[in-house]
């Protein structure tokens, strides 16, 4: 299954951290979260004046949204995750597990791109979010769109995976023709 996803964090030296995390599913499910460990304190201007008024309040511990979140994808053993230039998402998200090794077992160790494979197709206008900007939920949902509209541009590429793990092991089978463990 697919699942489209968007953070919004306070960017801070060699880590970020976490003010709220969603989840759109392929089938329609939505997850929404917001952090209670949020330092205001690291927060840019931009960020207060952009990303904060926009919070419900409350919120949980990083350690109940990790929990949460795997809730949300159980059951699926091969999730494919989307987002648009995810590099810092997908390092907020992985964050909450304490880092790509401690992952759970089936998720992939990357997000897909977006925004790659727009430009991968000739860079076409991706379709304008008419929901507020910086809402995790709304980006997310935007990226399901954007993802959308690609795939009619381009159905062959729409079943794109992220398989396998970095480090081949035990817990991670070797690709057909990968050289052995240990072996570069």
């Amino acid at each position: 299954m697919k699942y489209w996803i968007d953070t919004e964090f306070i960017a801070k030296p060699f880590t970020i951290d976490l003010v709220s995390v969603a989840v759109v599913a392929e089938d329609g499910r939505e997850f929404y979260v917001e952090s209670d460990q949020v330092d205001w304190s690291k927060a840019s201007p931009w960020t207060l004046e952009h990303v904060r008024p926009q919070l419900a309040g409350g919120g949980m511990s990083l350690e109940t949204m990790s929990y949460a979140l795997m809730d949300f994808t159980h059951g699926d053993e091969h999730p494919v995750f989307w987002g648009y230039f995810p590099a810092w998402d997908w390092f907020a998200l992985v964050g909450l597990f304490g880092g790509l090794e401690e992952l759970p077992f089936h998720y992939p160790q990357l997000c897909l791109d977006i925004k790659q494979w727009a430009i991968e197709l000739g860079d076409p206008s991706l379709p304008e979010q008419t929901s507020p900007l910086h809402h995790a939920l709304n980006d997310a949902r935007w990226t399901r769109d954007a993802w959308t509209f690609l795939a009619t541009l381009h159905p062959e590429g729409a079943p794109r995976r992220a398989h396998g793990r970095k480090h081949f092991g035990p817990l991670a089978a070797a690709p057909k023709g990968a050289p052995p463990e240990g072996v570069l």
